[in-house]
């Protein structure tokens, strides 16, 4: 699912992105198209101004300047005096030859009612319009056509000018714009699908992780229920074992009851209902080391408490939450970090610049690197093979949302010469 998503959005983000990349390209384009056109036009019509100017005013006209005026400008210039053609072979070779393409000039012409043979009845200047016209090798003009009465009788103009070069031009910037379109499309969906990976992402880690602890929850409900129907059946089967049965299935009630109220605690995620009030630290770690020593001594362990000389200022807190989390973290002490012959753990509190810091430290096999990142994962243990049903592996995940809820700060860190310390730290200190 998560991959069909990520499809989607691709397409979407590309899709839409793309729409404005074109219509972008498509206004640029035909701003350039009409930009080249106007010059062009613009080129075409001041050429023509002058010709005429020199055509009304000079008698005669230099082959020179001819020449010139039509290399500039790729011009076909053909003039007639009084039906008289002007003595100029031109200074360019078109594709079609110049006496065609000047015939099909005054075939148009005479479309427009203009006959460069015959003397205009006024003296205005007669005149055609702007016309496109098509050689024989698939060569492009544009052209005029004039005609205007002189002292000595009258004279003609057909004025031509290539745009072959012109069209190929825009052929080539129209390539250049489509080219910059599909390299835009390109570019924007391998974007996209990055910066969609990256979005879905999280929502991937999410899934698996809500996978991994369903998976996990189902495990850890399975094993009380198994051993409740077993022991039900016993009774049935053996009537004399019903007080022994009766107890395993309370004790295994007890278990799935404590499963359940953990989950549904981490499932009020880190919004917990709870009151910020002044907590005397001191305090609370001395009750909690009277609770646990008689523990530890049951089990042979060494819990020793250390504090420092000066009264510990007051921190802002729930006092409920931080006792459940020196639980907590007691509690993996005394399961995971007491090993070897004289095991022991100690329980400190220590103040450095405005920063108070509760500790449990034990000395037993400690943990890997790789694995503290994720010791505070629901169910996750860092000996997976280890088979412990006094711990679901919730409790580091449940003093992570509590410390979390009072914006303090849970750490794990490597002991000196072994084993693990989880320390609390305190940044918001109530001075009396």
């Amino acid at each position: 699912m998560i991959r069909k998503l990520q499809r989607h959005l691709t397409f979407l983000f590309t899709a839409a992105t793309g729409v404005i990349l074109t219509l972008v390209l498509i206004v640029a384009l035909f701003y350039q198209v009409r930009l080249s056109k106007s010059q062009s036009d613009a080129f075409f019509q001041n050429q023509l101004l002058d010709l005429t100017h020199r055509l009304e005013y000079t008698s005669s006209l230099s082959d020179d300047w001819l020449a010139r005026l039509e290399a500039e400008g790729h011009f076909i210039i053909h003039i007639e005096d009084n039906r008289v053609p002007l003595f100029f072979p031109g200074s360019w070779t078109p594709f079609t030859s110049r006496d065609s393409l000047i015939t099909l000039a005054k075939e148009e012409a005479k479309k427009q009612g203009i006959d460069t043979n015959s003397e205009p009845s006024s003296s205005s200047l007669l005149k055609t319009s702007v016309f496109p016209l098509r050689g024989e090798h698939q060569d492009s003009y544009r052209g005029t056509v004039m005609v205007f009465s002189t002292a000595a009788g009258f004279r003609s103009l057909v004025l031509l000018e290539e745009t072959t070069k012109l069209h190929q031009e825009l052929l080539i910037q129209t390539a250049v714009f489509l080219l910059l379109e599909l390299l835009g499309v390109v570019s924007l969906f391998l974007v996209s699908r990055l910066v969609v990976r990256k979005a879905v992402l999280p929502i991937e880690e999410y899934q698996q992780k809500q996978d991994e602890f369903i998976a996990a929850a189902s495990h850890e409900l399975r094993s009380p229920l198994a051993v409740m129907q077993t022991s039900a059946s016993a009774i049935l089967s053996m009537p004399d074992q019903a007080p022994k049965m009766a107890l395993f299935i309370q004790k295994e009630c007890q278990r799935a009851g404590n499963l359940i109220k953990n989950l549904l605690l981490l499932s009020t995620g880190n919004h917990l209902p709870g009151e910020i009030q002044p907590v005397e630290i001191d305090v609370l770690l001395l009750q909690v080391f009277e609770i646990y020593e008689p523990l530890c001594d049951s089990k042979g362990i060494k819990l020793n408490l250390k504090l420092p000389e000066d009264f510990l200022p007051k921190v802002s807190g729930n006092h409920q939450w931080i006792y459940q989390i020196l639980c907590i973290l007691l509690d993996n002490a005394i399961a995971y970090g007491c090993t070897g012959k004289s095991p022991a753990i100690q329980l400190s509190a220590s103040l450095h610049d405005k920063r108070l810091s509760v500790s449990v430290i034990d000395h037993g096999p400690g943990i890997p690197n790789s694995q503290k990142d994720r010791i505070f994962d629901r169910f996750y243990r860092a000996d997976s093979a280890r088979n412990d049903k006094e711990h679901s592996g919730l409790g580091l995940s449940i003093a992570k949302m509590l410390s979390d809820s009072m914006q303090l700060s849970l750490e794990v860190l490597d002991t000196p010469k072994g084993g693990s310390t989880f320390k609390i730290n305190f940044f918001h200190l109530i001075q009396d």
